[in-house]
């Protein structure tokens, strides 16, 4: 039975959800922030060609139990976007700069929410600090290269062939 009855007992709402930006290897990291710091963190890792929005609609239901961090990678979003020439456009180097985010923030375990390009990234930052990973969730996420091509070979071109496989 479907109805259109409004959620019950929904204890957040967009008004709390915070927009902060912190600097990472000279980038501005844009993120939004939902829910108590004391709570589990889940680092939601945005798809391709999206941004942290793209998790807003969700970030309110569950910002009453976690705490919610959704970054938007270089290049993305609100978050700065070097030249190519001066930032390399890599799953590693994205990674990285996630890694990095985390630390800065003072996050050391998470709940890794990957969903499409964040799985390339999540994978990375799980694999290169696996002892900060709590879990991992995967939603409609490529984990192989067969899976980024042939849209991601025209991407490469325009980043300048810096071959974010690696």
């Amino acid at each position: 039975m479907i109805t259109d009855a409004p959620a019950q007992g929904l204890g957040s709402s967009r008004r709390s959800i915070s927009y902060h930006a912190v600097d990472v290897q000279g980038i501005d990291i844009f993120y939004r922030e939902a829910g108590p710091a004391n709570a589990p963190t889940v680092l939601l890792l945005h798809g391709f060609p999206c941004s942290s929005r793209m998790w807003e609609p969700l970030l309110p239901l569950l910002a009453d139990k976690y705490h919610l961090i959704a970054p938007d990678y270089p290049g993305f979003g609100n978050s700065s976007a070097p030249s190519p020439s001066s930032f390399e456009y890599t799953f590693d180097n994205l990674a990285r700069v996630m890694g990095e985010l985390t630390t800065k923030l003072g996050i050391t375990n998470y709940v890794l929410f990957m969903q499409d390009y964040g799985a390339p990234v999540g994978f990375r930052m799980a694999l290169s600090r696996p002892e900060r990973v709590r879990a991992i969730i995967i939603q409609n996420a490529v984990s192989h290269e067969q899976g980024l091509s042939p849209l991601w070979e025209a991407l490469q071109e325009v980043l300048g062939g810096s071959g974010a496989r690696t």
